[in-house]
């Protein structure tokens, strides 16, 4: 092809016909420059599908993520409920000096546990190394990087503080001054009639039930999120699947 219009080109200078060798130099400038741009647009439409391919891979990641921290999250919250409705009974009935019951046995051993959150961030720290800018929508990138870095940043630090340091450093140590954990989440009294004027360990009970309260509702809140995000997610996919 190029041979043949190499061949017109100079068969045009020959015959001295200049006017009409212009407006084939200029066509066949124009016939180039549209190859040119076709090829970049073609590439560019290439580049495109990749991309979005590349997104909603990486979008189906971090829904299967956010799935297992849902879970994660639930669980935990269950852990601080029984911690916060255990740490009342306790307080409820020494405050009334009811007699010694075997069934609050289970409430006493419940006053060792707290939640532990096991976050899968896996995919949100891929798509960091790769940019947010991969995520098209901006809700859905606004909401997972306020997840990450806000509510789970929060729920470590709570969990941290008021889970993990208050119960190593002031409720185990008593707890176990004062009772006796006959097997996991069952704890019986070691002098329950001492317990009933220990007006120090019905304090340290009663603010540990509302430490497992507020974490209770830390954990609510990021579930909430979370789930939001999933549904935000999922919505994309499926807009992206009918396009």
């Amino acid at each position: 092809m190029i041979k043949f219009f190499r061949h017109i080109r100079q068969q045009m200078i020959k015959e001295n016909r200049v006017s009409k060798y212009l407006l084939y130099a200029i066509g066949e400038i124009v016939l180039v420059m549209i190859g040119i741009l076709l090829a970049l647009q073609v590439n560019t439409w290439n580049k495109g599908r990749e991309r979005s391919g590349q997104e909603r891979k990486m979008l189906r990641e971090l829904v299967v993520n956010l799935r297992a921290d849902s879970l994660d999250h639930a669980e935990n919250m269950d852990w601080y409920v029984n911690g916060q409705t255990s740490a009342a009974m306790v307080v409820s009935t020494l405050e009334a000096r009811s007699p010694w019951n075997d069934s609050m046995a289970v409430h006493y051993g419940w006053l060792f546990t707290h939640g532990m959150a096991t976050l899968n961030t896996s995919a949100y720290d891929n798509l960091k190394s790769i940019g947010f800018d991969l995520i098209s929508n901006d809700s859905i990138r606004i909401a997972l990087t306020n997840l990450h870095g806000l509510d789970y940043a929060r729920l470590h630090k709570a969990e941290q503080e008021f889970a993990a340091d208050f119960s190593n450093l002031t409720v185990w140590p008593m707890l176990l001054k004062r009772l006796k954990m006959d097997r996991w989440w069952h704890a019986t009294p070691l002098d329950y009639t001492a317990l009933l004027d220990d007006l120090e360990f019905r304090e340290v009970v009663r603010f540990r039930g509302i430490t497992m309260g507020y974490m209770k509702n830390q954990c609510n809140g990021t579930l909430k999120n979370t789930s939001d995000l999933i549904a935000m997610i999922e919505r994309e996919l499926d807009r992206q699947k009918d396009q």
